[in-house]
């Protein structure tokens, strides 16, 4: 397993094809008389990740996996995602999902298709509590501590079972 967002489990050989992080810092520009303008920084911009999938009858249901992600962008709800590694990531929504269908029967039923799930960091108190969470478990993880503890602040199991991931790590928006 690649990585866990909610309950969907990504598959590293199977489903996964790419995986893209955009951090970016927001700047206000300042007019000044003749000069150069001055920029002064505002803050941090919301974390966005982008999971390029691929979906073929071979191993899955392409059209039910879609559905699972359609299902977890229309519940406006934010989801933990966790790397396969036990890395909490933080809280995240669905921003957008581009589906393109690659392949089909003669009858038009689905065979492949490709996705590009675009997430958007949520920065709420589930964000917060997430971002202390990491923040710790790193640490811990850097001093050799903690080989027994739970990682991640959404907790995958071992196994990666995305059943694990408790409901009380969802936060409604």
């Amino acid at each position: 397993m690649f990585a866990v967002l909610g309950p969907i489990s990504f598959r590293l050989i199977t489903y996964f094809e790419g995986v893209s992080n955009k951090i970016g810092y927001d700047y206000a520009e300042h007019a000044v008389i003749e000069g150069k303008p001055r920029l002064q920084w505002i803050g941090d911009d919301l974390q966005e990740v982008t999971i390029d999938l691929l979906f073929h009858v071979s191993y899955c249901n392409p059209e039910a996996e879609l559905a699972k992600l359609r299902i977890a962008g229309s519940m406006h709800t934010a989801l933990p995602l966790v790397y396969g590694s036990g890395h909490y990531v933080g809280m995240f929504v669905v921003k957008s999902i581009k589906s393109t269908t690659r392949q089909t029967t003669g009858s038009g039923a689905l065979v492949a298709i490709t996705a590009r799930v675009t997430l958007l960091e949520y920065a709420g108190l589930g964000g917060l509590l997430g971002a202390i969470i990491s923040v710790v478990n790193n640490a811990a993880r850097a001093s050799g501590a903690g080989s027994n503890t739970q990682r991640g602040g959404a907790s995958a199991s071992p196994s990666g079972d995305p059943s694990s991931v408790s409901s009380s790590s969802v936060v409604r928006q």
